[in-house]
């Protein structure tokens, strides 16, 4: 195969500028996509942000407001980082005269974020030593002494129970590490449930956990736990209420107004453990974020926690141009807590997961009977009640056929103080057994445990304790990406994450009213370890850094790691590029740019033409020089030693491609790699990327404080078929070696990644064979025959179901005549930047109603009663990096003809996403994150 390769910068420079998202309302949340607050806009002034026209602008806003006779209310106004106002708008009308007004840009529906809590995990013992062993922590702390001293990181989350004892049990007060901060919301603010927030000076967070957890790995200081950077300088931005008052959701304009008051504050550092789905580095607070790293602020952000979903589920905010989004590996060791066993035939410990509620500790002081009864359906599971009675006693079930909620309560009826549910699977797990009706706590034990105890009982009665004691193994999974750490690329094949750090199993500060300690897994917790190693470069160069220079020394030093059971290193798009190391970061005395390097895809279209490159200037078209089957890359090697010539090579390690479609074209969540897993055969020299430095001397010299510029070509793996879909990789080895005395060797890594193929032709809609699209009568499962008569009323409706297999930047859902001409659009029948939909139970598709409401224009604001007449319904999904202005750019669909016979629309359209509920115990796989 014979192919060129377009270099696709990582984010176009309007960027700086605005955020391309116009006043198109989106789908409901679904895996994937974003909610809409309803009623609620972000409207852009022309001006630039923090510039002398901004305040003019704002006044001149409301005169036209006010001439134009519109109700709105403001929410927030924003100067700093965005020049525009967040508005409540009662009529909707009313959106297409503000969007004609001098003074505004664009507008656009207002997301929201929603907050899934991190995974718990078995509780790790209360620091992290372990981690700090494997990623350069320790010894950066014990031989240079660095700590973070001086430097200010923001933390934008949940808040923190700053009256922690490993925190500093204070607030603002001399010597105290938490000098700023700001509760946006109150406790009780959810964006859905409580969309108006209750602000307050006080951001301490007793209720919720997450952010007291993120902050413990950054900056705790007790004596048993150390965080990263234990005496930096904290602020703390609160931006979601407490548990328990809904979706546990936050609007993007509190969001926004707490990353704008973190510039205030002029933080050095931020970190934002939240986001997740399908992103887009359009997103608003992924240009935000970007703005910040503008501003000279290091942006840390977490990747997300979708990973089991596969390819494209890097979330916002941390695709922003220069924010380092961060990847999740596992710890190294795991001491859990334990619960004692005391038996006929012996005593032994066993280790169990943290409780399904958190505020419900598993404590057993004193012996505690433990047995395993039959329930009413004659199974262990506990799905069913049971016949008797089990006062004061644990019952011992097995996992599986209902929730945890559903065991925990029947267990509580018939009279159990505890439950220990023994696993269907091999590894511990965490249980969520939050309910108000629940009052005993609920742990899981590992699979083997479960059946030692039950074949204990054989032998007489068994008893326990759980004192919260400790026992000690070994995580056999530690150093290893985590199953839950999210993919790249991003829908413009950008690379994501940027690197990985500890984040599995991690033990961490909590709020004292929730038991002061706990574990938790999550790119949540794996993105304050990078950050808090940020502030130690920052206070190691005394803040001579640039952001530029962080991040170089954070990625380049990183260490890619294969995966289990191979030798081949995974895919930039899983790990970045690889686990971070403070000690080597700080060690480096040369720095490569750029860090990363995006190759965009294998085969040009003629059509495409400058879209591939929008964006560049002339200096940056020309470090591209790509022929028929390779690309060329400009790389600049900085030599910073000021006395010593550097000596360079470059080796290539070519990584696993890898492809969300089966060999027979079938979508798969769980991406299929190249080469195959546990392969032991040789693999073809074809099927792999290749890479050599273009220099006719080789190896290069670099003088001392000097730099050079290299050319590296980078060839395509030509032996995967472009049928296939494959994503390739890899990462660039810069061997390097000074003159001096003590001969000094160091080894960077530069990842590549690049798509084999026509990625602008690839299909954004579920192939056919999978059953989606259809249109059917609203609530059931069968698609509509052709030339089917329907009513439309208050009873009765219809339903579009459809499946987005790749993000899109632009899906039409409209109804058309017998002449394919367009009749109106449906409701949510314009959405822009919308990310795929997951293979999960939860979010598999998308609908909207047919309700008997169209809308004669795009922006959905000129509503109309559909007729009856013969229709059919047409999706137009924007494929990658297409023009949306170019018809030839769309994937297109039909519907079978359907016959309108009569209609009574409503007063309201109304549309939804499909929501199936699991009916097996559910795993907290999300984070807040």
């Amino acid at each position: 195969m014979h192919a060129s390769i377009l270099f696709f910068l990582a984010v176009p420079s309007f960027l700086a500028h605005g955020i391309p998202l116009h006043h198109k309302s989106a789908a409901l949340s679904a895996p994937g996509f974003t909610s809409i607050q309803s009623g609620a806009y972000f409207v852009e002034f022309h001006g630039e942000p923090a510039s002398p026209e901004c305040d003019y602008e704002h006044e001149q806003f409301y005169q036209e407001v006010k001439d134009a006779g519109i109700d709105l209310h403001t929410r927030n106004t924003f100067k700093r980082l965005f020049n525009g106002v967040a508005i409540d708008l009662p009529n909707m009308r009313n959106l297409e005269k503000l969007g004609s007004m001098a003074t505004v840009r664009r507008t656009w529906p207002m997301q929201v974020r929603t907050r899934s809590a991190a995974i718990p995990s078995a509780n790790v013992s209360p620091n992290l030593m372990y981690a700090h062993q494997h990623t350069g922590v320790s010894k950066v702390h014990s031989e240079l002494g660095l700590t973070g001293q001086g430097i200010k990181v923001g933390v934008i989350d949940t808040g923190v129970d700053y009256m922690h004892p490993d925190l500093g049990a204070c607030w603002k007060t001399p010597g105290c590490p938490f000098q700023y901060g700001y509760d946006f919301v109150g406790d009780g603010y959810d964006s859905g449930t409580m969309p108006h927030p209750v602000p307050d000076p006080d951001p301490r967070d007793t209720c919720d956990g997450h952010g007291t957890h993120v902050t413990g790995i950054i900056a705790a200081h007790g004596s048993r736990f150390s965080g990263v950077a234990p005496n930096v300088t904290l602020g703390i931005y609160r931006i979601f209420g407490c548990p328990g008052n809904g979706a546990g959701q936050s609007a993007d304009d509190v969001i926004l107004k707490a990353m704008e008051a973190a510039h205030a504050d002029r933080m050095d550092v931020i970190n934002m453990s939240f986001g997740g789905g399908s992103g887009w580095s359009e997103d608003p607070l992924s240009v935000a974020a970007s703005r910040l790293v503008r501003d000279g602020i290091v942006m840390v952000a977490s990747a997300g926690n979708d990973g089991s979903n596969g390819l494209y589920t890097s979330g916002s905010p941390g695709l922003g141009a220069g924010v380092i989004n961060v990847a999740s590996f596992e710890n190294w060791m795991i001491t859990s807590l334990k619960i004692d066993i005391f038996g006929k035939n012996g005593n032994y410990s066993i280790v169990h997961s943290s409780p399904g509620n958190s505020k419900i500790r598993f404590m057993f002081d004193t012996p505690t009977q433990v047995v395993a009864p039959v329930d009413s359906a004659g199974s262990i599971n506990g799905c069913a009640p049971y016949t008797g009675r089990y006062d004061n006693q644990i019952l011992l079930v097995k996992r599986g056929n209902c929730t945890f909620v559903d065991k925990a309560a029947r267990a509580q009826d018939a009279g159990a103080v505890g439950i220990v549910v023994y696993n269907n699977e091999p590894d511990l797990m965490s249980p969520t057994s939050v309910s108000p009706n629940v009052t005993i706590p609920l742990v899981v034990i590992k699979p083997d445990d479960g059946q030692s105890i039950l074949s204990e009982l054989n032998f007489g009665p068994v008893m326990l304790t759980a004192t919260n004691g400790t026992v000690s193994t070994n995580n056999p999974a530690g150093g290893q990406i985590s199953g839950f750490s999210s993919w790249g690329p991003d829908p413009e094949l950008h690379q994501s994450p940027a690197v990985g750090a500890p984040g599995g199993h991690i033990f961490s500060t909590f709020p004292l009213d929730l038991g002061g300690y706990t574990s938790l897994s999550g790119t949540s917790m794996a993105s304050p370890y990078v950050a808090g190693m940020a502030a130690l470069i920052l206070q190691a160069r005394s803040k001579n850094a640039s952001v530029d220079e962080v991040r170089r020394l954070l990625l380049e030093s990183a260490h890619p790691k294969p995966a289990a059971n191979s030798t081949i290193p995974m895919s930039p798009l899983r790990q970045g590029s690889g686990l971070a190391d403070i000690w080597d970061s700080l060690s480096l005395m040369a720095t490569i740019d750029p860090p990363q390097l995006s190759l965009n895809y294998t085969e040009n279209r003629a059509s495409f033409g400058d879209p591939a490159v929008f964006g560049l200037d002339n200096a940056k078209r020309s470090q591209q020089r790509d022929s028929a089957d390779e690309a060329v890359r400009k790389l600049t090697l900085f030599n910073h030693s000021p006395s010593s010539f550097m000596t360079c090579t470059m080796t290539n390690l070519a990584a696993s491609s890898v492809s969300s479609f089966l060999s027979n074209g079938s979508f798969a969540a769980v991406p299929r790699s190249w080469p195959e897993a546990n392969s032991t055969g040789t693999v073809a020299a074809d099927t792999q990327p290749h890479a050599f430095v273009d220099s006719p001397e080789l190896p290069i010299r670099v003088p001392p404080g000097a730099s050079q510029v290299v050319e590296v070509r980078i060839k395509a793996p030509s032996g995967l078929s472009a049928e296939d879909k494959w994503l390739f990789g890899g990462y660039l080895r810069f061997n390097l070696l000074w003159d001096d005395q003590a001969g000094t060797a160091q080894t960077l890594h530069v990842p590549y990644t690049g798509f084999v193929g026509d990625y602008t032709k690839l299909d954004v809609l579920s192939a056919p064979e999978e059953g989606l699209p259809f249109v059917s009568l609203k609530g059931s499962p069968d698609a509509l025959e052709d030339n089917a008569h329907v009513t439309i009323d208050g009873d009765h409706k219809l339903a579009l179901h459809y499946r987005l297999e790749h993000p899109t930047r632009v899906v039409k859902l409209r109804l058309v005549d017998d002449a394919n001409a367009t009749v109106g659009y449906l409701p949510y029948g314009y959405l822009e930047y919308i990310g795929r939909n997951y293979q999960s139970v939860r979010g598999r598709y998308s609908n909207s109603t047919i309700n008997g409401t169209l809308y004669s224009d795009a922006d959905l604001t000129r509503p109309f009663d559909t007729q009856p007449g013969a229709y059919r319904v047409r999706i137009d999904a924007l494929r990658p990096l297409r023009d949306p202005s170019d018809p030839e750019g769309y994937q297109i669909w039909h519907s079978p003809r359907f016959i309108v016979d009569s209609v009574s629309p409503p007063k309201d359209s109304a549309s939804s996403t499909e929501d199936a509920e699991s009916v097996d115990d559910v795993v907290r796989n999300g984070e807040a994150m």
